[in-house]
Formats: structure tokens, C-alpha cells, sequence
């Protein structure tokens, strides 16, 4: 008796698919990548060492409807207050500006603060964290 044996093909995995996915997957997310340029924001926080500076920072809180308020007085529109910051650097009467978010501020108001604050020329600009109640 004789059994018949028949060769089997060897199956093998086809790494051409795979390729092709990676393939697709790059380019999606080449196309979906925002091109921003992204700009680091300095934090400050109660526990850094900062530097002594003859000429204090101004702290500018930033309120829960986003509104401005530095030496109480409060700016709904940034520009003039980085105006007024401007000067206040040219005049060296201001060594750095510090943006201090109220403890009920969002996120977003807080960014669009520090962005408008950028945007308009104040520099150098930092964030402080671990701000405390709001007074309100």
C-alpha cells in the first residue's frame, strides 16, 4: 500500500499590504500636521529659584471672562495693555511680565491672553502656575 503524498506549499506572509498601510498612514498624517510654529511658554512656579532683577516684573491676572487686570485696573482689550507693558520695559521700570490666570480661568482664555500678550511685542513673558483664589 502506497499512500500518495502530495508537496505542500509553504504559505508565507506578504509584507506588501503591511507597506502599503504604513504608506497611507504617513501620508495622512503629513497632510493632517499643522505647520504652526510653536513657541515654548516659561513657567514660573512657587518653588523656582528666580533671578534677583533691580526692576520688579509686572504681574498681569488674567479673569475667568478673560479680562486683563494689572495694577487694578482691568484692560478687555490686549493691546493697550501691551502698550502701557511696552513702555513700561522701555522706561525700565518693569524687568519681565509675569500672566497669572484666576483660579476659575479656562485654559483657552488664559492661552489667547498669552498669545495676544506675544503677539503685540511683550516680551519676555512668563506663566505662573498654581494661582490662587480669584477676587472678584
Amino acid at each position: 500500500m502506497q499512500i500518495a503524498t502530495t508537496a505542500r506549499r509553504k504559505h508565507t506572509i506578504s509584507l506588501t499590504p503591511l507597506i502599503d498601510v504604513v504608506f497611507i498612514l504617513l501620508v495622512f498624517f503629513m497632510l493632517a500636521t499643522s505647520f504652526t510654529d510653536w513657541r515654548p511658554i516659561t513657567l514660573v512656579t512657587s518653588t523656582g529659584k528666580a533671578q534677583p532683577h533691580k526692576d520688579p516684573p509686572a504681574v498681569v491676572r488674567v479673569g475667568s471672562s478673560g479680562n486683563l487686570h494689572y495694577k487694578d485696573q482691568s484692560y478687555g482689550d490686549p493691546q493697550t495693555l501691551a502698550k502701557r507693558l511696552r513702555a513700561g520695559r522701555q522706561n525700565n521700570t518693569i524687568s519681565a511680565v509675569i500672566v497669572q490666570p484666576d483660579a476659575n480661568a479656562d485654559l483657552e482664555v488664559t492661552v489667547n491672553a498669552l498669545d495676544s500678550l506675544s503677539g503685540a511685542g511683550v516680551a519676555p513673558l512668563s506663566l505662573a502656575l498654581g494661582a490662587g483664589p480669584s477676587k472678584q
